[in-house]
């Protein structure tokens, strides 16, 4: 079985932007099956939202990963405490690695960068993947 560094960079090199890379690395490596509408969604997130520098395209294809394992359907289902508390304790344990959550910050000398995308690729898929296995969030 390939190591989920290994699946972030056959799609990685194979054009896909960070939030794709990230989505479809880990539908791959977790037999997720997500729809190619889902794929269609997150294929405008790059480049820190639509090339704009915002939030990066790694951290949010996690997120949208998380959302799949803890989210819901219907507010009925869960409260809000309940769903965005594993998020917000990824996204802390991401900023204690990366520092910043804004690309264009991530990529600016004058922080400390650039922090190479394929770089933070593989460093969010290999965080989520300890997260998912540390909350016991899927089976592998």
């Amino acid at each position: 079985m390939e190591s989920i560094q290994d699946v972030v960079k056959k799609y990685q090199q194979g054009g896909n932007n960070c939030s794709e890379t990230v989505l479809k690395a880990c539908n791959e490596y977790y037999g997720l099956n997500l729809s190619d509408d889902v794929f269609r969604m997150v294929s405008v997130m790059g480049g820190g939202v639509g090339g704009s520098g915002c939030l990066c395209g790694a951290l949010n294809g996690a997120c949208h990963i998380l959302g799949l394992l803890v989210g819901r359907n219907t507010p009925e289902e869960k409260t809000k405490a309940e769903i965005y508390a594993p998020v917000k304790e990824f996204y802390q344990l991401w900023m204690g690695k990366f520092h910043a959550s804004c690309c264009r910050v991530l990529k600016s000398p004058a922080n400390g960068g650039p922090v190479s995308c394929p770089e933070l690729m593989i460093g969010t898929a290999e965080l989520l993947a300890a997260f998912i296995e540390e909350k016991g969030l899927l089976k592998k």
